[in-house]
């Protein structure tokens, strides 16, 4: 039998295991990205034709102006990390995240999401140097393009799926060395680049859509709104028997919830 055959065995179920993964992940994020969604499409109809909106989204704007990274890195950080902590408390899986774990969990989770949203204003601002302002639709498709075909799967889910896979085994780095970098991206990776996928690609069309001084704004907002979202609904799964702890890159969720 040639290399290649005995090989092919392993690669379909390589495959199978990739898409059934991949399926689960679209059903899990299926109902929360839709409301973010509708969530980001309000928010962009208010700021066009609601003066009270546009009012609120513009001194957003303003405050990032002046503080630059600093808001990125503390806005994305607050609602990446303090928020689920907030919530915590108030939903009926609060007890699976302990208090006395908590000053542990925002040490690895704010700096982390605080990091991400750095390099999410720099990605925004290298968009904006690449293509200008979105003021035609050929310009906003293809900074959708580079953010979904470039940005999330060479860097932003591979670096967010290996963090939390890294924490998730007590800051070992063992667990890269149990499989090839072809598995490893098929299973762990790429459920996750799906999920991004069918959530956020409508969510940074309404960003790029809007000027370049909202990016950020409206990325922490919809990153809030994510948390909010997911903190609710990974405690009814919590509650429920048989659930495997959220954060897991295995859960195939992007991980949004500072865990």
């Amino acid at each position: 039998m040639s290399p290649s055959n005995t090989m092919n065995p392993s690669r379909a179920d390589l495959l199978t295991r990739a898409r059934r993964l991949s399926v689960a992940a679209l059903k899990a994020n299926l109902a929360p990205g839709l409301l973010l969604q509708s969530l980001m499409v309000m928010i962009a109809l208010g700021y066009l034709l609601h003066p009270g909106v546009r009012g609120v989204l513009e001194h957003l704007a303003l405050m990032k102006g002046r503080l630059g990274l600093i808001f990125s890195f503390l806005g994305t950080a607050s609602a990446s990390a303090i928020l689920p902590e907030l919530l915590s408390p108030l939903l009926p899986g609060s007890r699976s995240r302990p208090a006395k774990g908590m000053a542990g969990r925002l040490l690895f989770a704010f700096p982390f999401w605080g990091l991400i949203g750095v390099q999410v204003d720099l990605f925004y601002r290298l968009q904006y140097l690449l293509f200008g302002p979105s003021d035609s639709l050929s310009v906003i498709a293809s900074k959708v393009a580079v953010d979904a075909l470039l940005y999330c799967p060479l860097l932003a889910i591979p670096q967010a799926v290996s963090v939390f896979l890294w924490k998730d085994h007590g800051y070992s780095f063992g667990c890269f060395r149990r499989r090839s970098f072809g598995e490893f991206y098929a299973l762990q990776i790429f459920p996750v680049l799906m999920a991004n996928w069918i959530v956020w690609i409508p969510v940074v069309c309404v960003i790029y859509s809007l000027p370049p001084a909202l990016g950020i704004p409206l990325f922490i907002i919809a990153q809030s709104f994510w948390v909010m979202v997911f903190t609710t609904l990974s405690a009814d799964r919590k509650s429920s028997p048989g659930h495997a702890r959220p954060g897991r890159t295995e859960d195939c969720h992007f991980p949004s919830l500072g865990d």
